[in-house]
């Protein structure tokens, strides 16, 4: 049986050690302090310059979670990894280790501890930046924007690297070569594989498109959706391989195995998403190149100029239903009994109608 005491009891504990920290209030201090000039110089001291902020209002939120996921994708690369390090070192392994407790328990108490210091510093920063978006002259509030980038930029990228670090941390079991194996991953993300694949190794969502309009919001948000939820699947995975690999005599002889059948199911849908992803670029491509073929196809045909047109457009929901009325001219001297029109693919012809049939 979980007990939601024990675990509650050690993300108390891993909290109150971050924030004791000197190298987390460090780096909590300077993004704050940057973001803060950041946000004070484009909104504020810019009045009326920089119209990328007061024209899509999303982008202050968007921009402020950008640099700070950044960084700190790799800060909780020092910070998780620590955790077996530091309990050794200050000698509390004994004192934790002893209690009656999983290990399933012990590891989420300190995956929560590490995202509870995490999601403040996330919730600071984000309300630094809805401050400067309230004092700005001309800027509008998407305040649903705030939020959404939250859960999709910050939230999965921190469940993967606490993930990921633990189990490596886990395995190799000494923190220097894991530093070395995480800061180089991350570098080779960052500046080789962010942009290939389409954006499948994009852990930090860095190169992903996000841009949030206030008329349609995400233009891709299943796409968007199916990338974070595929590195989020792979974090949980992480953590609960952690839960197998760690070092000490379990509550039940039984409990270490239990955990490979929720690892091993998280892995398979991280792997179906991902799969989902690549997938879903792979048929966008194929659409644009068959679009490309049929236009090259018919591109010796004669074109009809449009001479009058008249467009009712009935708004169904997140739908629209048009209908559109056209006359057309032959400019040219022969006859034309064939031509073609151009449709945006994103509909659907339902009927066409030539005088009346």
């Amino acid at each position: 049986m979980v007990s939601f005491h024990n675990i509650a009891s050690i993300a108390k504990y891993e909290v109150t050690t971050l924030l004791r920290s000197w190298f987390f209030r460090i780096f909590a201090l300077l993004a704050m302090v940057i973001l803060f000039f950041f946000n004070l110089g484009t909104l504020v001291i810019a009045n009326g310059e920089n119209w990328t902020f007061r024209a899509i209002s999303s982008v202050i939120p968007y921009v402020n979670l950008l640099m700070l996921n950044t960084v700190q994708a790799i800060i909780a690369i020092f910070l998780a990894s620590d955790f077996l390090k530091r309990d050794k070192k200050l000698d509390t392994t004994d004192v934790i280790y002893i209690r009656s407790m999983s290990n399933g328990e012990y590891v989420a108490g300190k995956t929560i501890g590490n995202l509870i210091v995490f999601i403040i510093l996330n919730l600071i920063i984000l309300s630094e930046a809805l401050i400067f978006n309230l004092i700005g002259e001309n800027i509008d509030v998407n305040w649903l924007a705030y939020p959404e980038y939250f859960l999709v930029i910050s939230l999965p990228t921190l469940v993967f690297i606490l993930g990921l670090s633990f189990f490596i941390m886990s395995v190799i079991k000494n923190q220097a070569i894991t530093f070395i194996l995480l800061l180089g991953y991350v570098a080779v993300t960052i500046f080789y594989l962010n942009t290939k694949y389409y954006y499948l190794f994009d852990y930090m969502a860095y190169s992903l498109p996000l841009f949030n309009s206030d008329f349609i919001g995400f233009g891709n948000l299943p796409a968007i959706l199916v990338h974070r939820g595929m590195y989020a699947c792979f974090g949980i995975a992480f953590i609960f391989l952690t839960v197998s690999l760690l070092k000490r005599l379990p509550q039940s002889p039984y409990s270490n195995k239990v955990t490979l059948i929720p690892a091993i199911l998280f892995f398979a849908g991280g792997i179906w998403l991902g799969r989902m992803h690549v997938q879903s670029f792979i048929q966008n491509q194929e659409l644009r190149t068959s679009m490309k073929q049929q236009n090259d196809a018919n591109q010796n045909l004669p074109r009809l100029k449009v001479d009058d047109y008249h467009i009712t457009v009935d708004h169904k929901g997140d739908k629209i239903d048009v209908t559109a009325r056209l006359k057309v001219v032959n400019s040219g001297s022969e006859a034309v009994n064939q031509f073609v029109f151009s449709l945006n693919p994103g509909f659907e012809l339902k009927k066409v109608t030539w005088n009346g049939k």
